[in-house]
């Protein structure tokens, strides 16, 4: 096994560990938000940001390799342009992620109300844990870092940064890309302990090749937006009226 391989194994089963270990111990404050926050992604984003830093220092990867520098072909339209393709990355992740569950529920049939019990029993959860409606702007703005800046800091380094540049040196594009989902899809389910939703598969999937086409950025832009779809539907449940 080379060294690039090995630090990126060692990151990956170092966050998979952690978590695994945190939940199975019962020290995991479910009833705090904040020091949830802090246990669970402190910890986590450490680990990425330690691995990131050994394979610059290393000299294991490359910035390019590492998505870092983003292509050239994003300075066509300069440092705006590059600004520009990373909001409508982000916002297309959103609108997806929004979009989605709800033709899905609306093809089913489902009414208003129906659609806002699921919301709430799901996204909502998602989202904000055990905690109960009203919502304060202190719950939402915690609930929105939480979901939305911390996990594609901390599930971006490892699962693409330095994990698709070991795939590209051993497979095409279109292989590594669904065996990053397959990584992220197996990673929620067995240790975070996540339902086995296709759902991981197909994000981890579509990070993958907005890491290999924009870089890093890219890949964080795509996951920040897909969860910002899952915090206004699950804001949208706590706010909604429904007599269910």
């Amino acid at each position: 096994m080379s060294k690039r391989a090995g630090l990126t194994l060692t990151i990956i089963a170092a966050q998979v560990a952690y978590i695994f270990s945190l939940r199975r111990s019962g020290l995991d404050p479910v009833d705090d938000p904040l020091l949830r926050g802090v246990v669970i992604h402190g910890p986590m984003l450490t680990i990425a940001v330690v691995g990131l830093a050994l394979a610059l220092q290393g000299g294991l990867f490359t910035r390019e390799e590492l998505g870092l520098r983003m292509p050239d072909w994003t300075m066509l339209r300069g440092r705006v342009g590059q600004v520009l393709l990373l909001v409508a990355i982000f916002v297309a992740g959103a609108l997806i992620d929004i979009a989605g569950p709800l033709a899905t529920m609306l093809s089913k049939g489902m009414s208003y109300e129906e659609i806002v019990d699921h919301l709430r029993r799901h996204e909502y959860r998602y989202v904000y844990g055990r905690t109960e409606p009203p919502l304060s702007v202190w719950d939402v703005g915690l609930g929105s870092i939480k979901k939305i800046v911390l996990p594609p800091l901390t599930e971006e380094l490892p699962y693409r940064a330095l994990l698709i540049p070991i795939l590209l040196s051993k497979m095409s594009r279109g292989w590594a890309a669904l065996l990053s989902g397959l990584v992220f899809f197996l990673v929620h389910w067995l240790g975070y302990g996540s339902q086995p939703h296709p759902g991981y598969f197909l994000s981890g999937w579509a990070f993958a090749w907005a890491f290999m086409l924009v870089g890093l950025p890219g890949s964080i832009a795509a996951h920040a937006g897909e969860n910002f779809g899952v915090v206004v539907l699950g804001t949208f449940a706590a706010f909604a009226r429904s007599s269910v």
